[in-house]
């Protein structure tokens, strides 16, 4: 399968068949990401891979947290530009809103999407969950190289027919994956990623994110 057809199979599932998944093949899958490229090759990166005993007690400490109204940690770092300026804010409130709508949520069901947040803690079912680690005096660059070995491994899992999702929402409860996951304090947690064989019956996994018009995003200089 070409690098082309990976970018356009890879997708966010929101969604997990209640199937082993093969750590061992994870696990290789992780160590080809290391050829990611990194800025003079310093390699970021911290990497968690959880499965089995450890990861049921990182969902049930989460689900204890699950509270509404919620309860959730500051967050460990600015995830959004604060105010939040067009296009970028439509384009995150059509992405929210179009999820919601095939759950049948209603925009004024405050604890029904709340509810359906903490799925995300959950690993949305899926049978392992990699933590993605970053050293807190990390600059710019090495926030870049760790979001370069991320894509690198979701479209790895993609092409070993495993599906993935990416989760800044871990965030909210930081606190709680750092000590289920024992990780150090000089970390940072920059995001989670659920793993495992998607449920194609499973309406979330229906929605599909518009991508922004080609030349919005793009300047071509032919001069």
């Amino acid at each position: 399968m070409s690098v082309a057809d990976l970018l356009k199979q890879r997708r966010s599932y929101r969604a997990f068949l209640d199937k082993p998944v093969d750590t061992d093949a994870i696990e290789a899958i992780l160590k080809t990401a290391m050829q990611a490229p990194s800025n003079s090759n310093i390699q970021p990166w911290h990497v968690f891979l959880v499965t089995g005993e450890r990861l049921r007690k990182l969902k049930e400490a989460t689900k204890a947290r699950s509270t509404v109204p919620p309860d959730f940690d500051p967050h460990a770092y600015k995830v959004y530009p604060d105010p939040m300026e067009e296009p970028y804010e439509s384009r995150r409130f059509h992405c929210g809103e179009r999820q919601y709508a095939a759950m049948g949520i209603a925009r004024d069901d405050q604890a029904g999407r709340l509810r359906y947040v903490y799925n995300n803690h959950q690993a949305f079912g899926a049978p392992a969950a990699m933590f993605l680690y970053i050293d807190n005096n990390a600059g710019p660059s090495q926030w870049a190289d760790l979001g370069i070995y991320l894509q690198t491994v979701m479209l790895l899992l993609t092409e070993a027919g495993l599906g993935s999702c990416a989760q800044i929402s871990w965030n909210v409860f930081h606190k709680t994956v750092r000590e289920v996951l024992q990780a150090s304090d000089a970390l940072t947690l920059y995001c989670g990623l659920s793993i495992g064989y998607p449920d194609m019956n499973a309406t979330q996994n229906t929605v599909i994110a518009d991508r922004a018009p080609f030349d919005e995003t793009l300047k071509v200089f032919r001069d």
